[in-house]
């Protein structure tokens, strides 16, 4: 166990902040840790009646690409449940509200420098309705059945958040239908 020692924080920005700190480790070295505060965020498979998910396509500076992802977005108001959280960002993104929700858990993302933690959800019974995307953000927004979902993780185009996601929500995207090669 690690204990705090002393730090300061070295940046605060809209969503997170970046905290320096010094620690004793347990056999009394010091060492240094910089650990992103982040909120907590929610992640959420919708699925389809006929079992496909909607993805959103999303431009992602960081790695210079676009990536599909399962709806996913930050706990930034202050006081809202976790579940409502979910079904904001999943109306605002997808462009959908749904009739049944399961919540499937939480998990740390990043835990060697972050304490961000995501909880995750499937939501079925979709209807449409108007998308309302952030000011900074824009999605392209499209169902895929479980072979395209293989075929993007072959490419590379999900992320890990999304893989995890429907993993957890029991699509079986590592399954080669052919077998093993």
């Amino acid at each position: 166990m690690e204990t705090r020692i002393d730090g300061a924080t070295v940046y605060t920005g809209k969503i997170f902040r970046v905290e320096r700190d010094r620690v004793r480790m347990d056999d009394g070295r010091e060492a240094t840790r910089e650990i992103v505060r982040h909120p907590g965020s929610v992640a959420i498979v919708p699925r389809q009646a006929d079992g496909a998910v909607v993805l959103v396509r999303q431009y992602r500076y960081a790695v210079g690409r676009a990536l599909w992802e399962v709806p996913a977005g930050t706990r930034d108001q202050p006081g809202e449940a976790v579940e409502a959280t979910a079904r904001r960002e999943l109306a605002e993104e997808a462009g959908y509200v749904a009739a049944r929700w399961k919540r499937l858990g939480e998990a740390y993302l990043v835990p060697g420098w972050a304490d961000e933690l995501m909880t995750f959800f499937v939501a079925e019974g979709l209807t449409p309705t108007e998308a309302h995307p952030e000011p900074d953000e824009s999605f392209d927004v499209n169902p895929f059945d479980l072979n395209d979902l293989r075929v993007l993780r072959g490419t590379g185009e999900l992320d890990a958040k999304t893989m995890l996601a429907l993993s957890w929500a029991g699509v079986d995207i590592w399954t080669d239908p052919k077998g093993l090669k």
